[in-house]
């Protein structure tokens, strides 16, 4: 039974994952049926312009070697030097986090209506779960992130390397809200994202959030 209409004036999801687990494909299907969404991911690229701060910072840290021909951050190069062991991500994040961090606040308080999205790889260890209404876990079997990511063109060390940097799935679990699965087929995965909209606007959502309200 679907009324269409949320429970409340802005219903903020958060969705993480990791890399491969297939959490942007969730957050596209949403965005199809409507939802506004925060680009994490996005958000920490618009603060790597030209000589910006973080830019600054990074090119100390990494060396000029992370730059492309025309003096912009080459992505790919500068995740060849941060995704080398625990000490050289912990570096990369010091620099980027903090400000991130702040500009993806900003923006969860400008969107004041509707079904609100935020994409964030990082939303467990950030600790957002608990700034936003309801947080979901995108996971997938390594084996399959693993094949996802060297058919998009990823050298096979190169992925074994940036997974064994991440969390894992496992130790997010009991974070989440939820958890959705993405070990099947893209057509699947776009069913679990219709049923999530759907989810989020009837009325056995509105049930749930009474009995959390109860309990807590």
């Amino acid at each position: 039974m679907f009324d269409r209409k949320l429970s409340q004036e802005r219903l903020l999801v958060g969705i993480g994952g990791n890399i491969a687990a297939g959490k942007s494909m969730v957050a596209n299907e949403l965005r199809r049926y409507g939802a506004k969404i925060i680009d994490a991911d996005q958000l920490g690229w618009s603060l790597l312009h030209r000589n910006s701060p973080v830019y600054k910072r990074l090119v100390a840290a990494f060396g000029r070697t992370i730059l492309n021909k025309a003096g912009q951050i080459d992505r790919s190069a500068l995740a060849r030097q941060a995704f080398v062991n625990k000490r050289t991500l912990k570096k990369l994040d010091a620099i980027v986090h903090p400000p991130l961090l702040e500009k993806v606040r900003e923006e969860m308080e400008r969107q004041k209506k509707g079904l609100v999205v935020l994409d964030a790889a990082l939303l467990f260890q950030w600790g957002l779960e608990k700034e936003v209404d309801v947080s979901i876990l995108v996971t997938a079997p390594d084996r399959l992130k693993l094949k996802r990511l060297t058919e998009a063109g990823m050298a096979l060390a190169d992925a074994q390397a940036r997974l064994s940097l991440q969390t894992p799935d496992i130790r997010l679990w009991r974070c989440a809200d939820f958890v959705l699965e993405n070990k099947g087929s893209l057509a699947e995965l776009k069913r679990k994202s219709r049923a999530l909209w759907n989810f989020f606007y009837s009325s056995r959502f509105q049930n749930l959030k009474a009995r959390r309200q109860q309990a807590g």
